[in-house]
């Protein structure tokens, strides 16, 4: 007993972590959308109108009528008749009823696609283009320091301290990081869009405030790992780079 005990314990520290779903972007949206409509449409093909032309009894399910009759006690029936329903309506029925149910599906994914190019069209709208193609904190040099975030000793993020830079504005630099966070999660959280962004990790929230007449970009995210990426990415953008020959 010890050693099976041992061993089912082995085999539990030894098991993968479970693989979390990747987000879903227009595309994926969309692909479910149009898988779902398929399958609705499937459903409603296979509705038939009822067949008037034979006898009304003809091809109906009744159970087991003889079981019905004969299991009695005290004059009483054991085993409820049961009614005798047309097999061809009740399938019309549920077919009908997964076609609307796949339906609503496909509109919830389409909803949910439109939302996300709305969200980044609002997002991004009054950017300069040269904005719209790079993260608004690759600009290395003006980048003054890069702090640790850390809660009871654990790493929960950064914070990046920018230069004054004329021009630069709080409300300008949250627009621009929430303007590439919608398109980031529009594309599904690609790991080669803007791989450089300390702010474009899985679930991290920014928060962007002036402070002593310098910007301050917050990173922070919800668990250890993605809090490291996004330290470790804004490490990056401070650190020497050596020269490509």
């Amino acid at each position: 007993m010890l050693i099976l005990a041992t061993c089912v314990a082995a085999a539990c520290a030894s098991s993968p972590p479970p693989i979390a779903s990747h987000p879903k972007g227009y595309a994926a949206h969309m692909e479910a959308a149009d898988q779902h409509s398929e399958r609705a449409e499937q459903h409603r093909q296979a509705i038939k109108p009822p067949d008037t032309t034979g006898p009304s009894t003809v091809g109906y399910q009744c159970g087991d009528t003889v079981m019905s009759d004969q299991v009695t006690s005290g004059g009483e029936r054991l085993v409820q008749a049961t009614p005798c329903w047309d097999p061809a309506e009740e399938l019309a029925v549920r077919n009908e009823g997964i076609a609307e149910r796949e339906q609503k599906l496909a509109d919830r994914e389409r909803r949910a696609a439109t939302a996300m190019v709305a969200a980044e069209d609002a997002a991004c709208r009054g950017l300069a283009q040269r904005d719209l193609d790079r993260s608004p904190l690759a600009h290395r040099k003006q980048i003054a320091e890069v702090v640790p975030h850390r809660e009871s000793g654990a790493v929960r993020g950064v914070r990046i301290v920018f230069k004054p830079v004329p021009g630069l504005t709080a409300a300008w630099m949250r627009q621009a990081l929430a303007c590439h966070r919608a398109r980031f999660e529009r594309l599904g959280e690609p790991a080669g869009y803007l791989p450089e962004d300390p702010s474009l990790v899985a679930q991290a929230t920014t928060t962007v405030e002036m402070r002593g007449g310098h910007l301050e970009v917050m990173i922070e995210a919800r668990d250890d790992m993605n809090a490291t990426v996004a330290l470790e990415r804004a490490q990056d953008l401070v650190r020497p780079r050596t020269a490509v020959r």
